[in-house]
């Protein structure tokens, strides 16, 4: 399946959060990230190794550098979407498409999970969240670069069907936006919330 096709159902409709069921049992609650939303951008980031902020930001950061806090929580559902995840009430992950300039069905896909919190199937929750509202938004095609020794990243953008080289040391990815089949996340309140926070005109819901 490629694209989400019309709303069936408002399942968590009003509630502010899709529940989701991590790999172990445990319990995720996502929801997309507000503008402006720096204090959970923080958060995540604070919670990651150093190694873990290499391997997502190409460099150790000691601190997040004001600009680039700055330019992650410039977030406005459109150009720019982002899904948080909580697990036990704390910031876990993030996931992110932020538009191509120029070529505006194209995005480019990030995400980062806590250390605490990897192996549960957190990002594969955040990707499948993120992607669901990127293609109501109308974007078709998804960009990624990572670290090659990234390897676990590396296989989630393979089930994505992401294809690319390594060039200048990083492993540069494209190809048509394909969601997760099968899924792992109620997509229709994914949906459902992303048509909450944008007009229903912008979104390509069927």
């Amino acid at each position: 399946m490629n694209h989400i096709g019309p709303v069936r159902s408002p399942a968590a409709a009003g509630l502010g959060t899709v529940t989701a069921r991590l790999r172990d049992g445990g319990t995720a609650l996502l929801r997309p990230l507000g503008p402006g939303e720096s204090a959970a951008l923080l958060e995540v980031f604070e919670a990651m190794s150093l190694p873990a902020r290499a391997l997502r930001y190409f460099s150790g950061f000691p601190r997040m550098p004001a600009a680039m806090l700055a330019a992650l929580s410039d977030v406005d559902g459109d150009r720019h979407l982002a899904w948080l995840a909580t697990v036990d009430g704390k910031a876990a992950g993030i996931a992110r498409v932020v538009r191509v300039p120029g070529s505006p069905t194209t995005a480019e896909l990030a995400f980062e999970v806590v250390d605490a919190q990897h192996g549960r199937g957190l990002a594969t929750l955040l990707v499948d969240a993120v992607t669901t509202a990127a293609s109501a938004r109308g974007i078709r095609m998804l960009e990624a670069t990572v670290l090659p020794e990234n390897g676990a990243s590396r296989r989630l953008l393979d089930r994505l069907g992401l294809r690319g080289r390594v060039s200048d040391g990083l492993l540069e990815l494209s190809g048509p936006l394909r969601l997760l089949d099968p899924s792992v996340i109620d997509r229709a309140a994914v949906v459902q919330m992303t048509c909450d926070n944008s007009s229903r005109e912008a979104l390509d819901i069927g």
